[in-house]
């Protein structure tokens, strides 16, 4: 028999609300303006709408183990979680994440074909941007990943590009489509706040402050990056002024504290943490829906 689609399901929680930016972006903005940044927990304090997520995408065989990784040069490359699923990586005091790192493995190594060097929100729906020896024609970044990984969770993080080629508004409108995009595929987006970009304080806030917006309007599990980084030398940042720092010695190197004193290691702890967290209470937990 098959699924009802996607569309069919409407989710109890969710703001539904795409046209927000463009309907009213004064309201857009005085409202992501109130968000305190420090204000808001660095893991998920709550899982949301996430479980309904999950029982949708299982709904639609989506593959619990598997993962998209969505967003620009901070997400893309060997950095970001391949070294665990490579072995190229040092525990330490954090030696309960092994599971997390075993069940994942296979997806921590895989190519993403929607996070690019100069992505943005609207880049990542846009087919131009496509991988055209894998992707179907007309099929955008987003979608093509959906469809070769399957996955039952979206990590996903922009602001970095964004802040200096769109405006706020379009920010919020195209971080709302993808949101939307990802919840009615049956795949839990988890947003993570992003690096502050030295050059422009005053945006890298802002744009800081939709994300969070955009997460509290969906009721989804928000990383808050930036507040993790904010303590760190030069804010986890490399002399480029926006790209995240190190590793000092490697990117998964857990054990050494003067390693995770840098941008790249502690976004890879802080996501794994996540993932672990989630695979406990919600892909092999008893996490109630409703």
């Amino acid at each position: 028999m098959r699924p009802p689609q996607p569309d069919a399901w409407p989710l109890s929680s969710t703001f539904d609300a795409v046209q927000l930016a463009a309907d009213d972006p004064d309201l857009m903005r005085t409202r992501a303006s109130q968000i305190d940044l420090t204000a808001y927990p660095i893991l998920p304090a709550s899982w949301g709408i996430a479980p309904e997520v999950f029982e949708r995408g299982r709904a639609l065989d989506r593959n619990p183990a598997g993962i998209s990784k969505v967003g620009d040069c901070n997400t893309t490359g060997w950095v970001y979680l391949h070294p665990f699923g490579e072995g190229q990586y040092k525990l330490g005091t954090y030696d309960e994440l092994q599971d997390v790192i075993d069940y994942y493995t296979e997806a921590f190594t895989q190519r993403t074909y929607a996070a690019f060097n100069g992505m943005n929100v609207t880049a990542v729906l846009d087919s131009t941007w496509s991988d055209p020896s894998v992707c179907e024609t007309g099929e955008s970044p987003l979608a093509c990943d959906y469809r070769l990984h399957n996955p039952a969770v979206a990590l996903i993080m922009f602001g970095t590009n964004d802040m200096v080629v769109i405006s706020p508004e379009m920010f919020d409108y195209g971080l709302r489509r993808v949101v939307n995009i990802t919840i009615h595929q049956g795949i839990i987006p988890i947003l993570s706040t992003f690096p502050r970009h030295l050059s422009f304080d005053d945006r890298s806030l802002l744009y800081n402050q939709i994300v969070v917006q955009v997460a509290i309007d969906y009721n989804l599990p928000l990383i808050n990056l930036w507040r993790a980084l904010e303590p760190l030398p030069n804010h986890g940042i490399s002399d480029d002024g926006f790209h995240l720092n190190g590793p000092i010695t490697m990117a998964g190197d857990m054990s050494s504290e003067a390693n995770l004193q840098t941008g790249l290691p502690l976004r890879n702890l802080l996501t794994l943490q996540t993932l672990d967290a989630l695979l406990d209470d919600i892909i092999e937990g008893e996490y109630s829906v409703g």
